[in-house]
C-alpha cells in the first residue's frame, strides 16, 4: 500500500494522502491559476491547499471541499483495513480455566 503515512497499521483505515496529492498537483498545474485564487474558489485556505498538494493530513472538510472541486469522489483514497487472519484461540477450551460453578452450569446445559 503505498498511501500508508507514519507507519500506520494495515489493520486500520487510512487515506492515501500521497496519491490525492499527486492528483491535486496534476489539476493544480494543469488549471494554471495560482493556488491563492484557486484556495477561494474551493473554500478552503491557501496554507490547506498547499498542504493538500504536498501530501499532508489536512482535515475531512476540507478533503470534501477539494474533492469536490477535483470532481472525484472523497472514497476514491480511502484505504480500508486489511483482514488479517483470526489469532489462535486464546479461549479456546483448552484455555479456559473452569471453575466449580461453570462446571456446574455446563453439566446443566447439557442436561437440560
Amino acid at each position: 500500500m503505498s498511501g500508508l503515512q507514519n507507519a500506520r497499521s494495515p489493520e486500520r483505515a487510512d487515506y492515501d494522502w500521497r496519491g490525492f496529492a499527486i492528483l491535486v498537483r496534476a489539476r493544480l498545474s494543469a488549471d494554471g491559476s495560482g493556488y491563492r485564487a484557486l484556495a477561494g474558489t474551493i473554500g478552503v485556505t491557501f496554507t490547506d491547499l498547499s498542504r493538500a498538494a504536498s501530501g499532508q493530513m489536512i482535515a475531512v472538510h476540507k478533503v470534501i471541499a477539494i474533492c469536490d472541486w477535483l470532481g472525484v469522489d472523497i472514497r476514491r483514497f480511502y484505504l480500508p483495513p486489511e483482514q488479517m487472519p483470526a489469532k489462535s484461540g486464546c479461549c479456546s477450551a483448552s484455555n479456559v480455566k473452569r471453575t466449580p460453578a461453570s462446571r456446574a452450569a455446563e453439566e446443566d446445559s447439557r442436561h437440560g
